[in-house]
């Protein structure tokens, strides 16, 4: 066991020295003649262990590594297919590190590797964390802010789910084209597929409670090897599908927790309330974090999908589990990765439960929630509801997530719906990830096409021309002509990103003489509009704000537009 809780339960090996991106196998050092890698970079060491007794998943392993500080970080390691183990490790400081690798195949713990290598500096930008400067914002280590823009892409691995079929790191590389920078995905817990024919569930880590398909695992480090490459950050959700008792797509009695397929588990209440259960269920955890927490682009652990929607398990059930496991992450964690669990949100509790102690639990790092339903088909009911339910989690002081929204049957000439959902959760303080998948389910499910992804790379270029620091953050909504217009704005003292939809009557029609009435201080101030969907500059002019604040007056659009304003500096 390791002094620190963060490794121990999956094998790890030595003989094999490897440093990030794109990683490289390289000969154990020769005294005097240490690696280098760069820092924030995968450094991975490799090894055999011929003589072990237990199963490769029960091998324990300790790597002990030693940063110049003098600081001692310890992280466990995992099987890999053809026999073997390895160990990976991101350094976080620069200089010699010296590390010692130690291993019980089933004889006691013993050395079964040691060495140094050096550290440089890099540009990479690390690992994504609550922000410093605001409570509502995730941020580089450099403090410039992350804002969450993507899709809910559940399973990536599959290609004949991903558009074009795509391979995993094909539609990785795609997404980065269309301005995206956050995947999230499902591990299957639901292990076994009946449609289109029966087979092993794609997806599916853990067919076998404590016992890891090496080739799956495979697939999710292509995954987050592609996401390092094209600048994607990974959301990780551990248990989803698989809690509902007697249905096939998200079958309980698939999942390898039931007794149903040899697991401890009589029902899913069983499952989350048993502390056994639980210890089993750690495991998992503890395999996820030695063989991928090495990256900083695994921007999250999401601990459960939906627990109200998969199975109608209720928040007395779920929360304690999900305080549980997010407490022994945390304390296993060496790199501070952020904790979250998708649930549905307020609007669909269970058993007369309520998630807000999810929402404040200081286990819960990210505050998500996901939005389908009739009731917001129509764009200018989910530009209100995404505001509104933004400005109900905010009072918790976290920065908030929609980790799905949809609508299987958004317009393809316009995608509108997807378009007035990311622009409205964003300039309400959230991030958003939009739901994709073939169209199987008119509530939900609606391809990424090139068509649909324009839509995030000009929300994202405008995005990328804001200055973000100090952060913006929600601001009362001004005063806006024609009536039923609404604005949206993001700012802070002299410097205001705004959002404009038109009124719902007569939307699609062109709009003129629209204006926004912005209570601001006396002084000159720069005005430029954009257009929303095309990303064109459409006009940008000089204006003095006297004691009645300033008044806007928009250039001629259709359905929305987007704008910055900017103090000037007085002339003396």
């Amino acid at each position: 066991m390791s002094p620190r809780p963060v490794l121990r339960l999956v094998p790890i090996a030595l003989l094999t020295l490897v440093a990030c991106a794109a990683p490289r196998t390289l000969s154990a050092p020769s005294q005097g003649a240490l690696p280098e890698v760069e820092r924030l970079a995968r450094f991975e060491v490799g090894f055999e262990l011929p003589e072990h007794t237990r199963h490769p998943d029960d091998v324990t392993i300790e790597a002990r590594f030693t940063a110049p500080s003098g600081e001692v970080v310890t992280v466990g390691g995992f099987a890999v297919v053809g026999g073997g183990f390895r160990v990976r490790f991101t350094p976080q400081e620069t200089g010699e590190y010296r590390y010692v690798i130690r291993a019980d195949g089933g004889s006691g713990l013993r050395e079964v590797s040691s060495g140094g290598f050096r550290v440089r500096q890099s540009d990479r930008r690390g690992f994504v964390r609550r922000g410093a400067g605001s409570a509502h914002q995730l941020a580089w280590e450099d403090g410039k802010p992350f804002l969450p823009l993507g899709e809910n892409r559940f399973n990536l691995y599959d290609p004949t789910w991903n558009y074009n079929q795509l391979s995993a790191p094909e539609y990785v590389a795609y997404m980065a084209s269309h301005g995206m920078n956050t995947l999230r995905i499902f591990i299957f817990t639901d292990c076994e597929r009946e449609e289109p024919q029966p087979g092993p569930q794609p997806g599916c880590l853990e067919p076998q409670v404590g016992r890891f398909d090496p080739e799956v695992a495979a697939q999710y480090d292509a995954i987050l090897e592609a996401a390092e490459k094209h600048g994607i950050y990974v959301i990780l959700t551990l248990f989803a599908v698989g809690f509902t008792p007697g249905e096939t797509w998200k079958s309980w009695e698939d999942n390898p927790y039931s007794t149903e397929r040899g697991g401890p588990a009589e029902t899913p209440i069983d499952f989350f309330e048993r502390p056994d259960i639980r210890a089993l269920a750690e495991r998992k955890l503890r395999y996820v974090l030695d063989r991928y927490g090495y990256s900083p682009h695994l921007l999250a652990v999401d601990l459960l999908n939906e627990p109200e929607w998969d199975g109608n398990n209720g928040e007395e059930f779920w929360i304690p589990w999900g305080e549980h496991m997010a407490e022994v992450w945390h304390a296993a964690d060496p790199y501070g990765h952020l904790v979250t669990l998708g649930s549905v949100g307020l609007h669909w509790n269970e058993s007369e439960g309520d998630e807000r102690p999810w929402y404040a639990s200081p286990h819960n790092d990210v505050l998500q929630w996901h939005l389908y339903g009739k009731e917001y088909y129509q764009v200018h009911a989910l530009a209100a509801e995404f505001t509104r339910k933004v400005a109900e989690s905010w009072g918790y002081g976290k920065p908030v997530l929609c980790g799905e929204f949809g609508y299987g049957l958004d317009d393809p000439q316009t995608y509108d719906h997807t378009h007035v959902g990311i622009w409205s959760a964003t300039f309400s303080g959230a991030g958003v990830l939009a739901h994709s998948a073939p169209p199987f389910t008119a509530d939900s499910d609606v391809l990424m096409t090139p068509e649909r992804g324009r839509h995030f790379r000009v929300l994202s270029d405008f995005l990328s021309r804001l200055s973000l620091s100090p952060p913006l953050h929600p601001q009362l909504a001004p005063l806006a002509t024609p009536e039923g217009t609404r604005a949206w704005v993001l700012g802070r003292s002299g410097y205001w990103a705004l959002w404009i939809l038109g009124a719902e009557k007569g939307y699609g029609s062109p709009v003129r003489d629209a204006t926004v009435r912005m209570g601001v201080p006396s002084g000159k101030y720069r005005v430029t509009w954009w257009n929303d969907v095309t990303g064109e500059q459409l006009a940008t002019e000089e204006l003095t704000a006297h004691q009645e604040g300033l008044v806007l007056r928009l250039p001629g659009f259709v359905r929305h537009v987007a704008g910055v304003v900017e103090a000037l500096p007085a002339v003396p």
